[in-house]
């Protein structure tokens, strides 16, 4: 396998400078907003929002609910801009659009007034929806390596993840002496940067399998390669005229079949609540540190340093979900992809915020912990149980179903939070209790659909052996009749039995049956 991958870059030495490239590129404008909690320490040392607390007071529930509002809009805007990145059919424009909107938004973040309303939400929508135009289009880049295009796409979706320390290193500058002007001029210089290498080296279409990238002046060109003997780019390049030619109408029906079946409902709902879990977690977790604080302070007389428990959390979730990879690969490998990976993550999912409720502070580094892990594990089920379940030019569809509906559930995180602030008084055990019970009933609902898969896979298992042995003993007679069927007819056998004056007559019953 390794020697696949080094085989992949060998000698493709354009393709590995677009693909550096495109790393760096997708680092710093695909995922930034989910590095939100830092983000929103810096617009609170800011004075954003602050007219919305009563004068000489710098956190209330108003303040808090307003600056969730923003990350709501940015979390939905990315999952449209992924589908918006669809729907071009040239990487390089939806690209380079995505990176003008990037660094708007980030001239809006940094020149507009701290009292301003209407500034932050926007900025924060233009960075989401030019993230997700970024992010999709560079995937077909994996083609242009062969039997590394998993390592290619792997590193990319990393890459997403990653990005959202951005904003923990934006913040940490800004600790240092930076201002938020300064800050985010730099990050439109980069940006700008990005968006003349877009234009000059990604391709106008995009990369398919045995496709080859050239060096054309200072500009790169596709072209086919000439010897290509891989049976998976010739394979890949006839389902690409396969999906072409399908009719719109049943390619259609085939969709909404697909999507009312009991295996994609059933997948739906578990997705669409465990990634709720993560985009509240994301959306509430500088408000629930504050809350601790505050609870901690009631009790014991000794608060928690804020900044510091969400620049560890913002840097736990974007680097260590990494790790659980070989565990995923592991349990679908040994049990499959249909309901193992869902039993690990809804025990993960149960962990999420159960922690919180405990009035003290050690669970706050286990939310992170829990949180990264449950984060990549539940997206690395999610894109390989869509694309193992259905087929190749219907799957993508129903990702997006799937993507579209967990946007509008995140929608919910926004007046959940204001009913924590206005209805429970600011106390979050009520809402992570019942988040808490929905991913145990989740989880045991994952445990009993595996447990009868493998009831009736061993049923199913010991039944075909039978019915097997059967039909192989049936097969093994007619296949000895066959050949000597063929030997009888055979010319060097007739010369024999002319020449011995015998005729072999078992074969001539075993022809004639």
């Amino acid at each position: 396998m390794v020697s696949d991958i080094a085989k992949g870059f060998q000698g493709n030495f354009v393709a590995t400078f677009l693909f550096v490239f495109t790393l760096a590129q997708s680092w710093f404008t695909t995922g930034i907003v989910f590095g939100w909690p830092c983000l929103l320490l810096l617009l609170k040392n800011e004075g954003v929002y602050l007219h919305k607390c009563p004068p000489g007071v710098t956190e209330c529930s108003d303040r808090d609910v307003a600056l969730n509002l923003v990350f709501t809009i940015a979390s939905i805007m990315n999952v449209i801009g992924v589908t918006i990145g669809g729907l071009f059919t040239s990487p390089k424009l939806s690209m380079s659009l995505g990176v003008v909107i990037t660094f708007v938004g980030s001239l809006i973040l940094g020149l507009s007034p701290s009292d301003s309303d209407i500034a932050w939400p926007l900025a924060m929508a233009l960075q989401g929806v030019s993230g997700g135009m970024v992010q999709l289009p560079s995937y077909s880049l994996g083609n242009a390596f062969g039997a590394a295009k998993g390592c290619v796409v792997a590193c990319l979706v990393f890459a997403f993840i990653a990005s959202a320390l951005i904003y923990q290193f934006m913040f940490f500058l800004y600790k240092a002496g930076m201002t938020r002007k300064e800050l985010f001029l730099i990050h439109t210089g980069i940006e700008i940067f990005f968006l003349v290498f877009t234009i000059l080296w990604w391709p106008s279409r995009p990369i398919k399998a045995g496709d080859v990238l050239r060096l054309s002046g200072c500009r790169l060109r596709l072209e086919k390669e000439p010897t290509s003997e891989e049976p998976a780019a010739q394979q890949q390049q006839l389902q690409d005229r396969t999906a072409a030619a399908a009719p719109k109408a049943g390619q259609l029906r085939r969709v909404l079949r697909a999507a009312c079946s009991v295996r994609f409902l059933c997948f739906l709902t578990f997705y669409v609540i465990e990634l709720w879990f993560g985009r509240c977690l994301l959306g509430w977790y500088a408000p629930t540190v504050a809350w601790k604080n505050k609870v901690l302070l009631e009790r014991t007389g000794q608060g928690i340093d804020i900044d510091r428990h969400v620049a560890i959390f913002t840097t736990i979730n974007s680097l260590l979900g990494m790790t659980i990879i070989p565990v995923f690969g592991w349990v679908v490998a040994r049990f499959g992809h249909r309901t193992a990976p869902f039993v690990g993550s809804g025990f993960l999912g149960i962990f999420v915020v159960l922690p919180l409720t405990i009035p003290a502070e050690w669970p706050l580094y286990v939310t992170c912990v829990v949180g990264a892990l449950h984060r990549q594990f539940l997206l690395s089920t999610y894109f390989n149980f869509v694309t193992s379940e259905f087929p190749a030019d219907i799957f993508g569809k129903l990702a997006g179903i799937g993507t579209m509906l967990s946007a509008v559930a995140g929608v919910t995180q926004y007046p959940i939070l204001d009913a924590t602030y206005n209805v429970f008084g600011g106390d979050f055990v009520p809402i992570y209790s019942l988040m808490t019970g929905m991913g145990v009933f989740l989880f045991i609902g994952s445990v009993l659909i595996f447990l009868n898969e493998q009831c009736w896979a061993k049923g199913n298992t010991l039944e075909s052996s039978e019915e097997s042995r059967e039909v192989t003993d049936e097969k093994g007679h007619e296949r000895l009749a066959e050949l000597a069927c063929k030997e009888e007819s055979s010319p060097v056998r007739r010369r024999r039995d002319l020449e011995a004056g015998d005729v072999n007559e078992i074969n001539e019953d075993l022809c004639e049956q």
